[in-house]
Order: structure tokens, then C-alpha cells, then sequence
């Protein structure tokens, strides 16, 4: 089995498949949307960090251990969302969640006497909502925009149905990630923002790589219409490259996500790895999974 796809000898007839894919697909969907209605009712978290909703940093410079830092992380005085350090440098900063003047204050006593320095040394700071209503709405504007010119492109290249198929592998996509982030209650931070942005290309492209096989093997055969024999054939012959192409993009960005983490080097690098890491693995898996079914409805009709 695996010599043979390896070399894309596989015959898997994923026609006969499709019925119980989309069946998966389904199932998906629906635990996707039933996560997020958690949200909106409050059973889970939206875990924002302080660039959407706002708070408090306090930076100064000590000697400090990793002992210390887990200390404040887990400070019951405030929500400390994240820390920032700098190499070669003991400075050191602390964001948390915005909250009342009283418990700023103690949280800002408790730094001086964990870390044994005076009040006046700390620097503390309002910050606002970097990624406020405005840059949303204009984000959402461009996204609009975006999935509009990719619907035109895919039509106007092979069929309104195939940039349906598309949309539908990228939402999946999209929705995956964003509920393993609320199950876990993960921080979404601007750098996250990017990384979902980037999944919107990475499963394009292969949604599309895959639509122009299947396009250039019905030119082959003179083939109007596409058919099982086809769409079977395409699909081993892809199977291969597709998992190729994941492996070759996730193992710099798992290096990223482990080794860096092992090396201390967390913050905007993680946040932006994990959720690419998690999208290239679902793009790969939609890609193939995702749009069998649908396809195997077009030959249907």
C-alpha cells in the first residue's frame, strides 16, 4: 500500500467514497458551527489579546528566572495574556487584559516586590485596541473582495460550480483551525489574523492544482463532461504530490513550533506557525476529501 503510493500506483476508487466523505464533511460542519454557537452563548471563550481588546503593559528591567515569569503568568491579580523578553537584555515586558485602576495598581505593587524594585521603575502603559472596529471592517471588506476576484477566476477558468467547490474546501478550512483555537482557548493575536489569511492561498492553490489536472485529463481524452474514470484516476495520480508538498511546507514551520519553543524563542513566531501548521495539514486533507464529493455530485447531474 504505501510502495504504491509512494509511486502513485494507488487505485483507490474514491468515487465510491464520495458518499461517505461527504457524509465526514457534513459532521464537520456542523461540530465547527455548534462551536461557535458556544461562543456566542458563552459555554467558550473568544481568547482576544490586548491588540483587539485593549489592557495594560508593564515593562521594566530585572534579573529574572522562568520561575518568575510562570509566577506572574499565573497571577490571580490580573489576566496576563503574554510576556515579551529581548536576548541580551534582563528588560522585560508584561501585557495583560484591561481592568480596574485598583487592581493595575496592586498588580503593579506585586511586580515591585516579586522582582525587588521600586514602583518608579516600572513602566507602565494604556495601550488601546490596535485592531479596532475600523481595521475589521476593512479586513472583512478586502477578504469580501478577494473571495470575489478568486469565484471570477475560477469560473471564467473552468466552471461556476468548481469555485462553489473551492469556497466551500477554504471555509472548512478556515473553520477548522479557528475551533481547534476556541476548544483550546488559544490567544488570537494579529500575527493569527495573518496566518488564517495565508491558509486562504495555501488552500487555493492546491484546490486548484487539483481542478487543473482534472481539467488537462478531460482535454487528454476529449472528455466534455467529467466522469468516474477520470476523477478516480486524477486522484491517485495527485494523492502523492499532494502529501509531498504538506510535508515539505510543515517541517520548517513545525521547526518553528518545537524547536523554537524548546529554545525559548516563543511569541509572534508561534503565533503565527500553529495556525499555518494547522492549515496546511486541513488544505491538504480538503483539497482531496473535501471536494470528492462534490465532484462526484457534477457527474451525477
Amino acid at each position: 500500500m504505501f510502495k504504491n503510493l509512494f509511486l502513485g500506483n494507488t487505485k483507490v476508487d474514491f468515487y465510491k467514497k464520495s458518499k461517505f466523505f461527504y457524509k465526514v464533511f457534513i459532521i464537520e460542519i456542523t461540530i465547527f458551527i455548534g462551536i461557535i454557537i458556544m461562543v456566542f452563548t458563552n459555554t467558550l471563550d473568544l481568547n482576544l489579546s490586548v491588540d483587539f481588546t485593549g489592557g495594560t503593559t508593564y515593562q521594566f528591567d530585572t534579573e529574572y528566572s522562568s520561575e518568575d515569569i510562570s509566577d506572574v503568568m499565573n497571577s490571580n491579580i490580573l489576566e496576563v495574556s503574554r510576556y515579551q523578553t529581548f536576548e541580551n537584555s534582563n528588560s522585560i515586558i508584561f501585557r495583560a487584559t484591561e481592568a480596574s485602576s485598583e487592581e493595575e495598581a496592586q498588580f503593579l505593587d506585586y511586580l515591585s516586590n516579586k522582582f525587588n524594585i521600586p514602583d518608579s521603575e516600572i513602566e507602565f502603559q494604556r495601550v488601546g485596541p490596535t485592531f479596532g472596529q475600523e481595521i475589521t471592517q476593512k479586513g472583512l471588506r478586502a477578504l469580501i473582495i478577494f473571495l470575489s476576484f478568486i469565484v471570477i477566476l475560477i469560473t471564467y477558468r473552468y466552471e461556476f460550480r468548481y469555485s462553489l467547490i473551492a469556497l466551500a474546501a477554504l471555509v472548512h478550512d478556515l473553520l477548522l483551525c479557528f475551533s481547534i483555537y476556541l476548544l483550546l482557548n488559544l490567544e488570537i493575536t494579529p500575527s493569527t489574523v495573518i496566518a488564517l489569511l495565508t491558509i486562504l492561498g495555501y488552500s487555493l492553490y492546491d484546490t486548484v492544482i487539483l481542478f487543473d489536472k482534472l481539467n488537462d485529463a478531460r482535454k487528454v481524452k476529449k472528455q466534455n463532461n467529467l466522469n468516474i474514470e477520470t476523477l478516480n484516476s486524477t486522484f491517485n495520480e495527485v494523492l502523492m504530490r499532494s502529501i509531498n508538498t504538506s510535508i515539505t511546507s510543515v517541517i520548517p514551520i513545525a521547526s518553528i513550533l518545537f524547536i523554537g519553543n524548546y529554545l525559548g524563542l516563543s511569541g509572534a513566531l508561534t503565533d503565527f506557525a500553529l495556525p499555518l501548521f494547522i492549515g496546511i495539514m486541513s488544505g491538504t486533507y480538503s483539497s482531496i476529501f473535501v471536494t470528492i464529493p462534490f465532484l462526484s455530485k457534477i457527474i451525477k447531474n
